[in-house]
């Protein structure tokens, strides 16, 4: 019975409070209103009267112009007369504007500007006159009474509407005062009564405010508890009330998904958390919204992306949580996830090291299995080559043939790790060896007409392995063949670069096919990747790299440095040296 009491005796007072308050906020509020209202009246008065000191100004400036004119023949006088002309207008419309309210003050606005047009008239004409000749009567005309009657006229009105104004403006200005009286009086006593009131809600609030700080104390220490716990752990941490919406992400959340946690408050779960398949890019179903439908823990599907408010994708695993209160009633959701995109290169790695020994283990066995025959036809192509009959275009190809199988042989034997002589550096006439290749494609070439562009500068000397450098250009060459259309051109550019380091031989292979997508340029040379979908076999770009990398080079892939072609320009940097300069091998036992 006493609590109910005290209860109403608390509810009995703030009503009382709130009802002075809210009157006084009334009266106050009306008397504001009367106030701003006298002061926007004022302030009209104000600009009525500039308007008409302006308007007076004007006029009475064209006069003066018009008699300096008429009496010096100076057009420079005139320059008042001209500005009259094009302002009072304007000057006269923005007076109409700020008396439209009034009709009295409107009906002498009307008849202040039908006065201004007589006087502008009247100065026009004599100043006309002037300009043809007719200097009397334009003096006759300025002597008459006509000009200065007019303007003793637009005087009168001016002074009309002054005095109107005048009038009006101390009428508002008592009315302001007043109001101000007034508001103050009622500030005085509202604030009384609220003093009153709130000396006498102090006692109760006061004390029911130290019972609940002492029991809201234990608990924003458990708040605190939790939430620093959440703020340290690991992994994303996500929570959202019973609808959805974000209530705390932790930092980690916050960096992966690239919102802070002052953004995402109250946001939906799916303007910060969305989620895609990784594959096909469809959108995933929220495991929050799953949560609230199912109320129990659900884990993401396999292959889940985040998208980045920077439009990147994270792979992504995670489950989600309901969180119950005391009687069970689901009051919200926490979201747990990390990023595992380390974890995806680990296992892309480990799947490229398995294709690669696989790779390697059969690459072994098929070299030892063609070793022998390509002995029995190096053999053969000597019996030829030394027979009395053979032509000489026939022992040219057979040379040619003798050569690359030699470059066959060479690759089996450096693939089964017998490769110990041969790779020692020679000295190599770089577009000796372009030229070679390119007669070994000559048919290719011929049969879809692709012209062939050389550009070759005079270069320092090439140390490396020919069998292996002709393997590079043969692999771009049949690359570029491929890739260009019938009647398309190849161009080689062949230069030395200064580099402060002994200098490099620059080698650069263009055609002008499609080109190389910038999404797959930085794949190109990963082993086993091929745009080539029936007949590549994603290796020869891979061996073509590793075999400028043993040389000390590195070549890389470029769009094709002009406006009107496309295709792909291949650019192959080998270090050289000066001639007789001894060096050490280059390339290192396989």
């Amino acid at each position: 019975m006493q609590n109910s009491l005290k209860r109403f005796s608390v509810y009995a007072a703030f009503a009382v409070l709130l009802v002075v308050l809210v009157g006084n906020g009334l009266l106050t509020r009306r008397e504001l209103g009367k106030q701003i209202a006298s002061q926007e009246r004022l302030g009209d008065a104000r600009r009525v009267l500039l308007q008409l000191e302006k308007t007076e100004s004007l006029i009475t400036d064209a006069e003066t112009g018009q008699r300096g004119f008429l009496y010096t023949g100076d057009a420079n006088y005139l320059a008042p007369y001209e500005v009259a002309r094009t302002q009072i207008e304007t000057q006269t419309d923005a007076l109409a504007g700020l008396t439209a309210d009034d009709p009295g003050q409107r009906a002498k606005v009307a008849q202040l500007r039908d006065l201004e047009h007589q006087k502008l008239d009247e100065l026009a004409q004599t100043i006309e006159l002037y300009r043809t000749g007719k200097i009397e009567q334009a003096h006759t005309v300025v002597l008459s009474d006509s000009g200065r009657v007019i303007m003793d006229r637009i005087r009168n009105v001016i002074d009309q509407i002054e005095q109107q104004q005048t009038v009006q403006e101390n009428a508002r200005r008592d009315e302001y005062r007043g109001s101000i009286r007034r508001s103050i009086g009622s500030i005085y006593l509202a604030s009384l009564l609220a003093t009153v009131g709130l000396l006498l809600l102090a006692y109760y609030i006061l004390r029911e405010m130290t019972l609940r700080e002492r029991y809201s104390r234990d608990l924003r220490e458990q708040e605190e508890w939790f939430r620093v716990t959440l703020k340290s752990i690991g992994d994303a941490v996500i929570v959202t009330d019973e609808s959805g919406r974000i209530s705390f992400l932790n930092a980690v959340a916050s960096t992966l998904t690239g919102t802070t946690l002052a953004e995402a408050r109250g946001r939906e779960i799916q303007d910060v958390f969305p989620i895609f398949n990784e594959f096909t890019g469809a959108p995933t179903q929220n495991p929050v919204s799953r949560v609230m439908t199912e109320g129990r823990v659900i884990g993401l599907a396999n292959h889940t992306v985040l998208k980045h408010t920077d439009g990147h994708l994270i792979p992504i695993e995670d489950s989600a949580a309901p969180i119950r209160d005391d009687h069970g009633k689901l009051i919200g959701v926490v979201l747990v996830f990390r990023d595992v995109t380390n974890e995806r290169k680990s296992q892309e790695l480990l799947r490229r090291s398995e294709k690669l020994t696989a790779a390697a283990r059969l690459s072994a066995t098929v070299a030892h299995e063609i070793n022998n025959p390509l002995e029995a036809v190096g053999n053969l192509i000597y019996i030829a080559k030394q027979s009395a009959s053979a032509a000489p275009d026939i022992v040219l190809a057979l040379d040619l043939a003798e050569q690359e199988l030699e470059r066959v042989a060479h690759i089996t034997r450096q693939t089964l790790g017998f490769y110990r002589e041969s790779n020692e550096a020679r000295q190599i006439d770089l577009p000796a060896l372009i030229e070679s290749v390119l007669r070994l494609y000559s048919n290719k070439l011929n049969s879809k007409a692709v012209r062939v562009e050389r550009e070759f500068e005079s270069c320092p000397p090439l140390l490396g392995v020919p069998g292996e450098l002709k393997q590079v250009i043969s692999n771009l060459v049949s690359n570029a063949v491929d890739a260009v259309k019938a009647n398309g051109e190849i161009r080689f550019k062949l230069h030395g670069v200064e580099d402060g380091n002994g200098g490099r031989i620059r080698l650069m292979i263009e055609d002008d096919g499609p080109g190389v997508p910038p999404e797959i340029a930085e794949r190109i040379f990963e082993p086993f990747f091929t745009t080539k979908k029936d007949i590549g076999t994603g290796l020869g770009l891979w061996v073509t790299k590793e075999i400028i990398e043993r040389h000390g080079g590195n070549i890389s892939v470029r769009p094709v440095a002009s406006r009107n072609s496309t295709g792909a320009a291949f650019v192959i940097d080998l270090p050289c040296h000066a001639d007789g300069e001894p060096e050490p091998p280059l390339i290192q036992p396989a």
